[in-house]
């Protein structure tokens, strides 16, 4: 096996199957990035058995052939070659050794029988469906933060997603949280509900850079993606998610509107006084104004004001600073509509030039 890649070529896919190579996993193959030099090119592949990625870039070939190779290890030394460099590889120790060659630097990494490495079969899927990078990449920004991260809820671990006439929807929640938002969907195909594990999702909007179509295409237990030259499959969450339009409070009235940098300035500023696991600040309006403040017994107290849009009977309650903030943070809009009630009835955030993506946010005692 004999053959030169650049840098160029190299780098960006190495950077995306590596996230995928499981390091941590007592199988050592599961570690590993396998190269696969054929007549066109290099093909490059890495799983986890539930996540895998395959990739195909341009290749000066003289003679093919496939290894597997530590994926961190590699990622690394291709990452700190110069940006203009060309990198030979050959085989060296009978196989055993993987020669990386560029300038003057020369690198030796040991190498794993390519025929152990898991088998990568694309899908021929029930259901697929095309979408736009920048469409599908919104989707996911607006509903990927409030996944949840505890094992034991497996149906919370991924984003739920789901058709409704002619829209696309994606929904996701941790219990405390819950985000939802769609995007119109041209194609015919019923989706009756997926859940995508948070690992995919984020693998995936990785691949939205490269700013091409999408084309999704998925069966009973497996979804896959295809954007570019690059082919991600993931295993589907199995578990029903919860009926999440049950909690999502009704738009009535009683709301108030706030600048969004205003709105994540105040909570900002005014949570460093909170304590660090629970993260708690209280928020109070009156006519036109919303006040948030925190009362520490530890370290002291914190107050900040804004002026809203508001002409209620007044209302307050308290809630996870970094909830309000991870909403704030993600919407684009100037303005924030938060529909509240009582004191412990969750509350509705609304961007305001971007009505298709819903936030609620529950509130929590203090």
């Amino acid at each position: 096996m004999r053959a030169r890649v650049t840098k160029k070529d190299l780098l960006p896919p190495i950077m995306r199957v590596v996230s995928v190579a499981d390091k941590k996993s007592v199988v050592p193959i599961l570690s590993h990035v396998l190269l696969d030099f054929h007549e066109t090119g290099l093909r490059i592949k890495a799983t986890d058995l539930d996540h895998s990625i395959m990739e195909d870039i341009p290749a000066e070939v003289d003679t093919l052939g496939a290894v597997a190779v530590p994926a961190s290890i590699l990622s690394d030394v291709v990452r700190k070659t110069s940006d203009d460099a060309s990198l030979d590889f050959f085989l060296a120790d009978k196989g055993s050794k993987l020669v990386v060659a560029t300038g003057k630097a020369k690198f030796e990494l040991s190498t794993l029988d390519s025929a152990e490495f898991p088998a990568i079969t694309t899908l021929k899927g029930t259901f697929c469906f095309n979408l736009k990078s920048a469409a599908f990449n919104k989707l996911i920004s607006r509903t990927k933060f409030s996944i949840s991260p505890e094992e034991n809820r497996h149906n919370l671990n991924g984003m739920f997603l789901h058709k409704e006439d002619d829209r696309l929807k994606a929904a996701s929640t941790d219990g405390h949280r819950l985000s939802i938002s769609e995007i119109e969907m041209s194609e015919k195909e019923s989706i009756q509900g997926i859940i995508i594990s948070k690992k995919a999702v984020s693998e995936v909007k990785k691949l939205l850079d490269i700013q091409e179509d999408i084309s999704v295409t998925f069966n009973a237990n497996q979804i896959q993606f295809a954007v570019g030259s690059v082919v991600f499959i993931s295993k589907l969450i199995d578990g029903n998610f919860p009926d999440y339009k049950r909690v999502i409070p009704e738009m009535t009235n009683e709301y108030f509107i706030v600048k969004r940098a205003d709105f994540l300035e105040i909570v900002d500023r005014v949570s460093v006084i909170s304590d660090e696991k629970v993260r708690s600040v209280k928020l109070e309006l009156t006519k036109n104004n919303l006040a948030c403040y925190v009362a520490n017994s530890k370290v002291g107290s914190g107050r900040d004001e804004v002026e809203v849009i508001y002409s209620g009977q007044g209302w307050h309650a308290g809630f996870n600073a970094s909830y309000l903030l991870d909403v704030a943070q993600i919407v684009q809009g100037e303005s924030l509509k938060v529909y509240v009630k009582e004191p412990l009835a969750p509350i509705l955030i609304v961007d305001e030039s971007e009505p298709e993506s819903l936030f609620v946010v529950m509130p929590m005692r203090i």
